[in-house]
Order: structure tokens, then sequence, then C-alpha cells
């Protein structure tokens, strides 16, 4: 699937959110991520970041750039964009959203606010950031493949839960961003 195809199946589905503002006292909690959407050789692809190891929070866990909302952040869609110029380097004329998924609410009580967003040919990324070991893309097709998705067990608060996950040459894909990952190639079939 081409870039132009993901783009123009993204706007043709149900899901266009109203991005609501933040507000300063707002719960901690809020966040936003950017699913950065580029191209690799030919084919629209989503890049991920690793997380370092050494980060007292999700530390080694694959996700989307973001972060929690600051309150000089005008929008949460800001916050997304920003939080990945923080983490990436990309500049943020390079980063064009298109739209939003809905509000995920991760097991954690985090409420993660997802903006899909195109990069530009020109942007570049790097990993000089505290935050950040690795990035890499993976192709739409290759994520929109049910083959590569595989069900894994996890406890949590002393329940056994089945989440989807995606083994990547960086680790397991799981959790939030599996799910948002999840709902996105919905939206595009």
């Amino acid at each position: 699937m081409t870039l132009d195809e993901v783009i123009t199946r993204f706007y043709t589905s149900s899901v266009q959110n109203k991005e609501p503002r933040i507000i300063a006292r707002q719960s901690v909690k809020t966040s936003a991520v950017l699913l950065p959407l580029t191209e690799d050789d030919g084919l629209a692809a989503l890049l991920f970041c690793k997380r370092a190891a050494y980060l007292k929070h999700h530390p080694s866990q694959l996700c989307f750039p973001g972060g929690k909302a600051e309150p000089h952040d005008t929008s949460l869609k800001m916050t997304a964009i920003r939080e990945t110029q923080e983490e990436l380097g990309i500049s943020p004329h390079h980063i064009t959203p298109i739209g939003t998924l809905n509000k995920h609410v991760t097991l954690t009580g985090f409420n993660i606010f997802p903006v899909v967003a195109t990069l530009s040919p020109k942007a570049h990324w790097h990993t000089d950031s505290s935050e950040v070991e690795t990035a890499f893309t993976i192709t739409i097709s290759e994520l929109a493949n049910t083959q590569n998705w595989q069900t894994y067990p996890l406890q949590l608060a002393g329940k056994t839960r089945q989440l989807p996950g995606y083994i990547t040459p960086h680790g397991l894909l799981w959790g939030a961003t599996a799910s948002l990952v999840k709902n996105f190639i919905t939206l595009l079939k």
C-alpha cells in the first residue's frame, strides 16, 4: 500500500475526532502520540521508537513518539508534535497532521490522544535524545498482515490477559501501541 493510498483510506474512514483543548489543570495522565507515516521503498510505513532501557517508566518498550501534555501546549496535536521533535529531532514543519484516532485509555489509566501525520520526504530523525534508543519503520502492509501478529499472555493486577503482539527486530510491539496500530489498520480496510 502506498502512502497516498493510506492517506485516502484514512480520510474516507468514519473516524475523525474533534480535538479537545488542554487545560492547565488537566490530569497528568493525559498524553498524545504521533503515528508518523512515511515511505519506505515506495510503501507506506509507520515510524516507531524503542525507549531507552534505563528509563523508569516503560523501559525498552516499542512506542510511537509522544508523551504527557504540558500546560503550555495549546492542543494535544501540539503535544504530539512537540514530543516528536524532542524525541526524534523531526522539525515541526516536516510533520503534517492528517487526522486523529479515537482516544485510547490504557490499562494503567493513561488517556492517549493519537494524531496521525505524514512526514515530509525531507524529514530526518535521530536517536540522540535521552529517551530513545532507536527508531525504525514497519510498512503498513507488514502491519496489516494478520499472520505477523500473535497473542501473548500478560499478568496484570493478578489476572492473565491475552494481548496482541508483533515481533520486530527491536523487540515485541504490544500494549497500547499495538492497539493503536490495530485500530489504524482497521480503518484502512
